[in-house]
């Protein structure tokens, strides 16, 4: 991230701009802000290119390639402008640094956190490939740590599946992650995605490139030619990568196989991408439950951002003098001291309080926007992204399932209370019922509960936060 420039835009439509964060051969990306003040990220196409119809085409791809990729695995994409002189895409900002940066200054990556970040990736390269998208330029610089997990991103030369974009005689991607067939002039498919995947892994494991030269013609040679330096990889995560490696396409698995192997799942089962983003999740082991001296993983930012788990305490129940079940009983030793009793009944009234002037502000603007997260069904084990549109006058629209399938009407329900009907419902397997919306610790995220219609147990949740 740097300072603007003299000759860097200060304002893009509604967008302020306030800093640089990179820069790449499409255009300069910069730290936005909306008009409601939530930080974005705008990529600004360069004003040589911007006259060029086919780099248009291209950047109008980008646009379809990223809406149609699941939101809990990439940085979603909140609105576009192609139509002006300086055409623009505006999408979520990830605050985090890149894996490269990463490991660059803290080292390689090893044991279950090395794991995790292969779970995690590979579960958003199946969800971009099940989305009919090929990435074509995956590397440790396009993934991205953010504080709720890795976001895969710049799809500024993806390709829909389907359709067929002219690049010239020029590979298009990063010289050391080019798959050999993208470097001979065939097409890029998804295979091609999973050899970069193989050696993004390697570059985490042990901090350079698999496939190194002092000159651009002789890494791709190489690559042709050569074989790559694994480095300490070792055991079945060193086999999957290999695996990926195979100079044929068409001998590499694809990315939902690659997710069964990393889970040493024999079948497809339930889905694949569901399992890889709870497996990437990384529990954090209570202190008391770690020896002393032990090194525990030093960065939790690899879990894959489908669904946050909240941890509930377990209590035994104590029997009373009767039998009947008393109330939970104290860890042996441990007693409420007076001030500790003032301290929590204080607590107790802020958040009675704050919960109060939060549900005062569900009366007003104070939900009004686009919200995004994500939601977890138990009973179907699936995750899936969410979308709410809200308005001032209590009504709104909210769409959810893979790859926003559903969408339904959403009603205020009772004055004062941030509950509402979803109803109008469209979509297969899309059912109508009431939305709950809860305060979080965070001002601009909230807490999801769905209930379908005729049922009295909570249907799926997960949370939301404003982006718009």
């Amino acid at each position: 991230m740097s300072e603007l420039r003299p000759d860097d835009p200060r304002q893009l439509g509604s967008y302020r701009l306030s800093r640089r964060l990179g820069q790449g051969g499409q255009g300069v990306v910069y730290l936005g802000h909306s008009p409601q003040g939530a930080q974005v990220a705008v990529k600004l196409l360069h004003a040589s290119l911007s006259g060029d119809s086919a780099v248009r085409r291209r950047f109008l791809g980008e646009v379809e390639a990223v809406r149609r990729v699941a939101a809990f695995c990439t940085a979603q994409l909140l609105d576009a402008d192609l139509e002006g002189d300086r055409p623009y895409l505006v999408s979520e900002y990830v605050e985090g640094p890149s894996l490269r940066e990463h490991v660059a200054a803290r080292g390689p990556r090893l044991g279950g956190s090395l794991e995790r970040l292969a779970i995690g990736t590979a579960t958003a390269l199946g969800a971009i490939h099940r989305a009919g998208v090929v990435h074509r330029d995956f590397k440790p610089g396009n993934v991205l740590l953010g504080i709720d997990g890795p976001r895969v991103i710049d799809f500024g030369v993806s390709r829909l599946v389907d359709a067929t974009v002219t690049t010239g005689l020029s590979p298009v991607g990063t010289p050391a992650y080019l798959p050999p067939e993208q470097i001979k002039g065939e097409g890029a498919g998804p295979a091609g995605d999973l050899w970069a995947w193989g050696l993004t892994v390697a570059y985490t494991a042990s901090g350079r490139h698999a496939y190194t030269a002092d000159t651009y013609q002789e890494v791709l040679a190489r690559i042709l030619y050569g074989k790559p330096d694994l480095g300490p990889l070792s055991g079945r995560l060193r086999e999957i990568v290999e695996a990926c490696l195979a100079p044929e396409p068409g001998e590499r698995p694809d990315a939902e196989e690659v997710l069964r192997r990393l889970l040493g799942q024999a079948t497809a089962g339930t889905d694949v991408l569901t399992s890889g983003a709870m497996a990437a999740l990384s529990p954090r082991p209570a202190a008391s439950a770690v020896p002393a001296g032990a090194v525990t993983d030093p960065d939790p930012t690899t879990s894959f951002p489908a669904v946050t788990s909240a941890v509930t305490p377990t209590i035994t129940p104590t029997l009373t003098s009767t039998g009947t079940p008393g109330g939970p009983r104290p860890a042996r030793g441990w007693r409420v001291r007076p001030w500790q009793m003032v301290v929590a009944l204080a607590g107790l009234a802020m958040g009675t309080a704050g919960f109060v002037l939060w549900l005062r502000g569900a009366d007003g603007p104070g939900l009004e926007g686009t919200w995004t997260g994500s939601a977890e069904h138990p009973r179907a084990e699936r995750v899936f992204p969410v979308e709410l549109r809200l308005g001032a006058d209590g009504a709104g629209t909210m769409r959810w399932g893979a790859d926003l399938h559903c969408s339904g009407r959403l009603g205020r329900a009772r004055d004062g209370a941030a509950v509402y009907t979803l109803d109008r419902v469209e979509g297969d397997e899309c059912h109508p019922g009431t939305l709950r919306l809860l305060p979080t610790s965070y001002a601009d995220q909230m807490a999801i509960k769905v209930t379908r219609a005729g049922q009295e147990e909570v249907t799926y949740s997960g949370t939301v936060t404003r982006t718009s």
